[in-house]
């Protein structure tokens, strides 16, 4: 374990100390676990940001605030990050929120205090909020009044969200039939009972397939990991002489980048949970799936990909800037 990793393993160590009693050792056992797997949602958003590749820098703040008197005007928010688009760079201030209902509540006072510590940096306030598995991003402004707090609504923060234009992220579209389709000649059988054979094989072709129905036998590992990334079919066919196996996308699926990036990870690692945290201190497992972008060019150039959508919001918060702005989607 190297020094900084190290050491980001103590001050979680030290921060449940503190927080569960120095005398209670079960009890900070288990919150040091809860907190290396990464449980907060400002880690998972965090390396999201950075894998996307728009964000030069992400950092948690931290809302220790004194003196407390200071809590009655500001509320530090979770993240402070910096996006980089083709024309500017943002600073923007994040509070990260997880909820699975279709609104998204916030206090008043609580968007007040928001508010203000914004306008103290003269930083934008955004809220980063994943509902099931889907992140948006959008800023503060969306919310409107509901009785005496505020909401958003989860179509509204969909269709408003930030997600592309600052962080980088894109929807995607495999086209119709695009798949893998793998070809084995039966040699001798191994084994058999009433139910099962087992047979001896060889491969005799294997292939994509595009969307316009022709054979890709040249393609690379990041074209078949992007087909990986989406909803799949699988059929196999017998008959005397060979097995058939296909693994076709379903049709009119898509998928998100930032979606596509937990797939990826569970497919390089055995563990099903993600360790979130730790990749804030060893970024070295997302270096396999990096560069999406570049993927996703290459399959769309051989016809796997059909679509590649990058989302501008409907309405523009004021802090984006003129070259920045689109009509609808390109």
């Amino acid at each position: 374990m190297d020094e900084l990793m190290l050491m980001d393993r103590s001050r979680v160590l030290h921060e449940a100390l503190e927080q569960c009693g120095w005398e209670n050792p079960e009890e900070v056992i288990q919150r040091v676990n809860r907190l290396d797997l990464g449980l907060p949602a400002e880690d998972e958003f965090a390396v999201i940001c950075s894998w996307l590749g728009k964000c030069s820098l992400v950092h948690k703040l931290d809302q220790q605030q004194i003196p407390k008197s200071s809590r009655e005007t500001y509320q530090v928010p979770d993240l402070l990050a910096v996006f980089n688009t083709d024309n500017n760079q943002y600073k923007v201030l994040i509070e990260v929120k997880t909820k699975q209902d279709k609104n998204l509540t916030l206090r008043a006072r609580d968007r007040e205090k928001l508010i203000k510590y914004g306008e103290l940096l003269g930083i934008p306030i955004l809220f980063a909020w994943k509902r099931h598995s889907i992140w948006t991003l959008f800023d503060i402004s969306l919310f409107e009044k509901f009785n005496k707090n505020y909401r958003v609504n989860f179509f509204s923060a969909l269709s408003n969200s930030l997600m592309s234009l600052l962080a980088g992220d894109m929807n995607y579209q495999l086209g119709d039939g695009v798949g893998l389709y793998l070809k084995f000649k039966k040699d001798e059988m191994h084994d058999s009972d009433e139910s099962v054979e087992t047979w001896k094989t060889r491969i005799e072709d294997v292939y994509l397939r595009d969307f316009n129905g022709e054979k890709q036998y040249k393609f690379s590992p990041k074209t078949l990991s992007i087909l990986n990334t989406c909803e799949i079919e699988e059929n196999t066919e017998v008959d005397d002489e060979y097995i058939s196996q296909s693994f076709v996308v379903r049709p009119d699926m898509g998928n998100m980048a930032h979606r596509a990036m937990e797939k990826l990870l569970k497919m390089t690692d055995a563990d099903t949970n993600i360790h979130w945290r730790s990749l804030l201190v060893d970024e070295s497992p997302l270096h396999s799936i990096a560069d999406f972008q570049s993927a996703l060019d290459e399959a769309l150039k051989q016809k796997f990909v059909k679509y590649i959508l990058i989302q501008h919001p409907k309405k523009y918060p004021d802090f984006i800037k003129d070259d920045d702005k689109a009509q609808g989607i390109k």
